[in-house]
């Protein structure tokens, strides 16, 4: 009686294990899939830096500028931390989002589907300029959200 209780107790183990290695490969696929693929470029007609965002299907994208920042899912917020031929001029543009009220939070949230541009207006100083910085971003469904920091640095030669 003592093997078959011993095998059992091995077996029961070994289940709870593979249970759990289970959740964990489950779990971090889903956090570790990008909802938002981020192209940085310079855009030398209007001397600006875009910040394209394609957003995955079903998943929401939330806007800089907000109706309620201090509630509700955290907006985008693109931070710059070293420049180098470069000024920024003005703050940074979004495109209108699309805003309406979430049951979830209680409140008008603003945020994009499938895709968006946000652009930073800048003056090239010298013939090369350098910037780089972060994006700070919270993307949700209908059933998650997922918050993200997505580091860029982008290269930038003066036009002819």
């Amino acid at each position: 009686m003592e093997p078959i209780k011993s095998n059992l107790i091995s077996l029961s183990k070994t289940l709870v294990y593979l249970l759990i290695l289970y959740l964990i490969l489950i779990t971090g696929n889903t956090f570790s899939q990008e909802k938002v693929i981020w192209e940085i470029s310079y855009n030398k007609l209007n001397s600006e830096i875009h910040f394209k965002a394609k957003i995955e299907k079903g998943w929401h994208l939330y806007a800089i500028y907000v109706p309620s920042p201090e509630d509700g899912p955290l907006p985008t917020s693109i931070q710059f931390h070293k420049k180098k031929g470069v000024t920024l001029n003005d703050s940074l543009i979004q495109h209108s989002p699309i805003i309406k009220y979430d049951k979830n939070f209680g409140l008008d949230l603003a945020y994009y589907e499938d895709t968006t541009t946000f652009r930073q207006p800048i003056t090239i100083n010298k013939n090369k300029g350098y910037l780089n910085g972060s994006i700070d971003y919270m993307t949700c469904n209908d059933n998650m959200c997922i918050p993200y920091h997505y580091p860029f640095e982008i290269k930038i030669n003066r036009p002819n």
